[in-house]
């Protein structure tokens, strides 16, 4: 890990495809990923485009300029705060020092721009937490409408159960 370094870029397809294919429980496709980053990376400013200030993807390259790995995090203009999206780095890199790469990295830049709060939603908290991350007060909360009638059933069944318990603690 050593040997990378990050560079900002103002297109994503400096970015290999299988960086992208690895990340897990991903909820866009590849090609979505590439479609939606090459319109946002850069923002017109009058007649010129200019890197969008919110929105920030790098590539770890190596001495070769090879990308090993790729990070996108946003910057929330009210709040100040930097929520990482996305980050993969190569399997040969991932040897228990590239969070600690990725913490480094996030923290320059949050000096740099005099930021407040890192976020970074994971699967894996272990990781982060070994690198000053700490598990958020904040609780994420997600509504997917596939599990709508799922939801509905179950919000059904324990409405008529705490019912059940009521009319028990009625009769007692």
């Amino acid at each position: 890990m050593e040997d990378l370094r990050w560079i900002r870029i103002f297109t994503p397809y400096h970015i290999p495809k299988y960086l992208v294919e690895q990340v897990r429980d991903r909820d866009f496709t590849v090609d979505e990923f590439y479609k939606y980053q090459e319109i946002n990376c850069l923002i017109n400013k009058g007649d010129d485009r200019t890197l969008n200030p919110f929105s920030h993807l790098y590539v770890l390259v190596n001495s070769d300029n090879i990308p090993k790995g790729f990070l996108w995090f946003c910057i929330d203009p009210l709040t100040k705060d930097i929520i990482i999206q996305t980050y993969s780095v190569d399997k040969d890199y991932w040897n228990g020092h590239a969070v600690e790469k990725l913490a480094t990295h996030m923290k320059e830049i949050r000096k740099k721009g005099n930021l407040n709060k890192i976020y970074w939603i994971t699967r894996y908290p272990k990781h982060s937490m070994r690198h000053g991350f700490k598990r958020s007060e904040n609780i994420l909360m997600e509504y997917d409408y596939k599990d709508e009638e799922l939801h509905n059933a179950e919000y059904d069944s324990l409405e008529m159960n705490e019912n059940i318990n009521k009319r028990e603690y009625c009769k007692i």
